[in-house]
């Protein structure tokens, strides 16, 4: 009996289809490779309002502004500062401080955080109408109205001098990777000390 040879097909894919894996394949390297730089490229920017109590003042001298505070060591202020995310992807704001770094290692130390409602138009700050913070979706071309109470230092201060910053240092997310980003406020906050200051610690 004899048996019929067995034949080896040996058909190569289309050009047709071999292409189409070809930019399969391509794109999939170019998504992979231009997904984290989309987000690294997505920066926050200062908002179109800021806001203060009745404890400090704003000075305008040309393009800046100044809100200024009094050296009160171990007292607490408050001040209002709008984040803008200017798209074009949604972030999710989930912290906000003044200092970088571990939180008892901060100059200013953060007691707490509100924010009122995200609008698409100018921030409105009301303080008693703000929630407390918790991880918060901001959509692109609108920004978040955040109030910061923050702890003044006890620290050594020279006649005339103050401590002043002019950001934030804010962590969100960008198409679920995280982010940090020092994001300048549109002003500038100084607490000052005409008369200078010696802690008690440094006196003996």
């Amino acid at each position: 009996m004899e048996l019929a040879p067995v034949r080896v097909s040996t058909r190569r894919p289309p050009v047709a289809r071999r292409w189409r894996l070809l930019v399969a394949a391509t794109l999939a390297v170019a998504l992979c490779a231009g997904y984290p730089s989309v987000t690294i490229g997505h920066r926050l920017d200062h908002g179109s309002s800021w806001w203060h109590g009745a404890d400090a003042e704003t000075l305008t001298e040309g393009p800046r502004t100044e809100i200024r505070f009094a050296f009160s060591p171990r007292g607490q202020i408050r001040f209002g500062a709008s984040i803008r995310n200017p798209g074009p992807w949604p972030v999710t704001i989930t912290g906000v401080a003044v200092n970088d770094g571990p939180a008892d290692q901060h100059v200013f130390k953060v007691v707490r955080l509100a924010v009122n409602h995200a609008d698409e138009g100018n921030a409105m700050f009301d303080p008693d109408a703000a929630a407390p913070f918790r991880s918060i979706k901001v959509e692109a071309g609108t920004e978040l109205p955040v109030l910061i109470t923050i702890t003044i230092p006890d620290v050594e201060m020279a006649p005339g001098s103050g401590l002043v910053f002019d950001d934030l240092a804010v962590a969100y997310t960008v198409l679920g990777l995280p982010r940090h980003q020092r994001v300048p406020m549109g002003f500038r906050l100084s607490v000052l000390s005409p008369d200078g200051y010696v802690p008690e610690s440094a006196r003996n």
